[in-house]
Order: structure tokens, then sequence, then C-alpha cells
């Protein structure tokens, strides 16, 4: 599992995240709500290192994934996010063909040394997002041909296809129409048996569908988090109370 130990993250002079202990638990979808602003893409971006590419970042404190360090810098940047995978607000296919997104990675990380072994993962990561049967005939075709919501589906095959043990999702059904976020939040329920997801979302609606376990932020402090059921039906933060009911957003 996941666990972050007294993380603090700094941007030039902004002290963005502040103080913050978490547990995330294992196979199940944990939602981080809050208003815009509070740290919360920064917090997933944290959780493999992506925030390391952000100029004047200093980060401070633990996020151990199963016992390691991640925040260590001998870590294996590489591997942590082969473990990690993230999709992200919007699409990015890469511009290559439908199967060589999904191959991708799989190609780096030398995980296959029969050609006819990849073409069956790559088939099997494209039917477990509902994609197979959409693209038949079409699977050699540039992936930039897909509409916007196959594409982020893409994405969410590509980052399976390497076999992750975590999946971060930031805002990944934003830039979605109403179909394709129901394709995306029912992917993402059907392998939470299988994978730990945790998924920034600004959509009160979607954390009450899906969330088993919601943080809530605000201004990069955590100020409550629990199983769903219990901070939506009975939270126990006056600042929370005041957040689902639209005191502010």
């Amino acid at each position: 599992m996941i666990e972050v130990k007294k993380l603090n993250v700094h941007i030039g002079d902004n002290h963005i995240l502040k103080d913050i202990d978490l547990l995330f638990p294992e196979r199940s979808i944990t939602c981080i709500i809050g208003p815009s602003g509070c740290g919360k893409s920064t917090l997933l971006r944290t959780l493999n290192r992506l925030i390391d590419s952000t100029e004047g970042v200093r980060i401070d404190g633990q996020v151990l994934v199963d016992g390691e360090d991640i925040i260590d810098s001998q870590s294996d940047i590489t591997e942590l996010r082969r473990r990690i995978g993230l999709v992200s607000q919007r699409p990015c296919p890469l511009p290559m063909s439908i199967y060589d997104n999904v191959a991708y990675g799989c190609r780096i990380n030398r995980m296959f040394k029969k050609r006819r072994e990849l073409v069956l993962h790559v088939r099997q990561c494209l039917r477990a997002v509902g994609l197979m049967d959409e693209i038949k005939g079409r699977m050699h075709a540039p992936a930039s041909r897909l509409s916007i919501g196959q594409q982020q589906r893409l994405c969410l095959a590509r980052s399976l296809a390497v076999h992750p043990d975590y999946i971060l999702a930031d805002e990944a059904t934003s830039a979605l129409d109403p179909i394709s976020s129901k394709t995306v939040e029912d992917l993402f329920v059907s392998l939470k048996d299988k994978y730990s997801i945790i998924m920034v979302t600004h959509t009160l609606r979607q954390a009450l569908r899906i969330a088993d376990n919601v943080v809530f932020m605000y201004l990069g402090e955590i100020i409550e988090t629990g199983p769903a059921s219990q901070v939506f039906n009975n939270p126990q933060n006056e600042l929370t109370q005041k957040y689902l009911s639209g005191a502010f957003s």
C-alpha cells in the first residue's frame, strides 16, 4: 500500500502541501476532493515523482510504497512509474499507432521475448478497456484518429500494459462527454479488484458514485479522510460539511 508521512512540498516560496499523513487502502478507489488550488494534483504527482520535473520544487517527508520510501533519491524512477501509472486530465496518446501506444511500455521494460506474446497482451489490454471491438481492423491506425473518450481509454490501456500496482487518475474524465465519462468510471470500478486506484476529482457526484474512500483537502492540508459513506453521510469537520453543502467550491 501507499503511506504518506509528514509530507511537505514547496514550489519556490509557496508551501503547497503541509504535513500530509495518509494511508491509501489497497484494492479500492480513493477519491481526493477539495476546491481548486488546494494541492490535490500536486499530491497525486508526488506519489510517482512526476512532481520532480517542476522547477523550484522541494520535498520533505516520506512516501512509502510497500514500505520503500520513494522520496529517497536512490529510488528507481522508471520502475516506480511502471508500478504507479497515471491517467492525466486530458488524454495524451503517443504519436504512433493504437497498437504501438499500448506496446511501447512493454518494449521499454522488455516484458516479452516473442512478438506473438506481445500482440496477445496488447489485444488483452485493449479488450480490458472496451476498445477492441471498437477498433476492429484499425489497430495499426494512428491513435490520433480515435475520439477523445477512446483516446483516454487507450491511455488507460497503456498504463495497464506494464502491470502496475497502482493507478493514479488526475481529473481523468473532466475533458470527456457524459457517455465517455460514464464508460471510464465503470472501467475504474471494474478494475479496483486488481488495482489500487487514487483519483482526483472536482465532481462530487462522481466521488459519490464510485469512491470507496475519500480524502478532503483544503489549502494544502488534509481536513478529513475516511470511508466514503462516513465522509459523505456524517462528516466530522465543519469545513467538510460546508464544502459538501456547496458553501464553496
